[in-house]
Parts: structure tokens; C-alpha cells; sequence
């Protein structure tokens, strides 16, 4: 005999029980960084890496298109 009373309950336990399996199965097949990777990790503020320098230039460029769109936006008007 077919319970039909317990249906309902399995349709609504169904969507709990997918995500849990998801986030499971998902967490399990992620790589993680191995030790070459983490010992290659580069801070702004370490004293031997160029990671300093890579910012400096990141924000001269950010200045310098600035300054560009403004010379642009002034000569258009």
C-alpha cells in the first residue's frame, strides 16, 4: 500500500535534502592551494616583493586616465 499522506512531506524535505548534497559534493571536489602557492603569496607591504611598485603603477595609470578624460571632456565642450 502507497502511503499518499507522507508525499508531501518528501516534496518539501526533496529541495533541503539537493542542496545539502550540493554544497557537500561541491566542497569536497574543490582544490585547495598547495604550499608552492601559498609560500608565493605577494603582500603590498612585504619588503621583497614588487607587488608595491605593480600598485604604483596601477594608480599613475588610473591618475593619468583621469587626467586624460578630463582633457578629453574640456576639449569636446
Amino acid at each position: 500500500m502507497i502511503v499518499y499522506w507522507a508525499v508531501p512531506y518528501l516534496v518539501v524535505a526533496a529541495l533541503p535534502v539537493i542542496v545539502l548534497l550540493s554544497v557537500l559534493l561541491g566542497g569536497c571536489t574543490m582544490t585547495r592551494p598547495g604550499p608552492e602557492q601559498t609560500a608565493q603569496a605577494r603582500f603590498h607591504s612585504a619588503s621583497d616583493s614588487n607587488a608595491g611598485q605593480e600598485l604604483v603603477r596601477k594608480l599613475d595609470r588610473r591618475a593619468a586616465r583621469a587626467e586624460l578624460q578630463r582633457v578629453v571632456e574640456e576639449r569636446q565642450r
